[in-house]
């Protein structure tokens, strides 16, 4: 998830390096994406090194060389950090992370929508190159006055044509995932450009 409130955290650090971890959430933040009414992952699978793997997987082939991790819980986080230097400006490319919580094993269908969610916030960077005040902007602009941040709700719909199913029923247990709005026709279209790469070619 990216914080809905929108901000940027700078700490410096030795030698003029800067840690910005952009539109980034700790893990105990509130909020969606969120995986209900249903039992925990078994936690022998938490601690495993192959559930990262198998998370990865599931964000195929979007997001398999984003680096993830897996926790016991709910909700999910994506971001990045760059090296800023006083007088060469930022170093190399941006390093992205993706940390999933596992409220149900891997193989399941709230899992894999939390997992494209997040997913989806690492294509939306990618394709603002790494600028997330722009970003938060456009997103904002393609879903005025919603009841999330464009950011958020615009990762649902980017989710959702990857192939997340945000709402159902596994094994007699229902289950919701991202942040429950409706995606317009032009949020659809909107999210197939960010998907591909690009920018969105409307912000109205």
């Amino acid at each position: 998830m990216a914080r809905t409130t929108r901000w940027l955290l700078l700490s410096l650090v030795a030698l003029g390096m800067v840690f910005l971890p952009a539109f980034t959430t700790p893990p105990v933040a509130a909020g969606p994406p969120q995986l209900t009414l249903g039992g925990p992952a078994d936690l022998a699978e938490v601690d495993s090194a192959a559930a990262a793997g198998q998370v990865r997987q599931l964000m195929s082939p979007w997001c398999t060389d984003v680096p993830a991790s897996v926790h016991a819980g709910s909700g999910g986080q994506a971001g990045f950090t760059v090296d800023w230097h006083p007088l060469f400006g930022r170093g190399a490319e941006p390093s992205v992370f993706i940390r999933v919580g596992l409220q149900w094993p891997t193989d399941h269908a709230g899992t894999r929508a939390v997992a494209l969610h997040e997913c989806a916030h690492i294509l939306q960077y990618r394709a603002y190159g790494f600028d997330a005040v722009t970003l938060a902007a456009d997103m904002d602009r393609i879903y005025p006055d919603g009841t999330s941040s464009g950011t958020e709700h615009m990762a649902d719909c980017m989710a959702d044509l990857m192939g997340a199913v945000r709402v159902g029923v596994v094994d007699g247990r229902g289950y919701s995932a991202g942040y429950g709005g409706t995606c317009t026709p032009a949020q659809t279209a909107a999210a197939a450009e960010l998907i591909e790469g690009r920018l969105p070619l409307s912000t109205e």
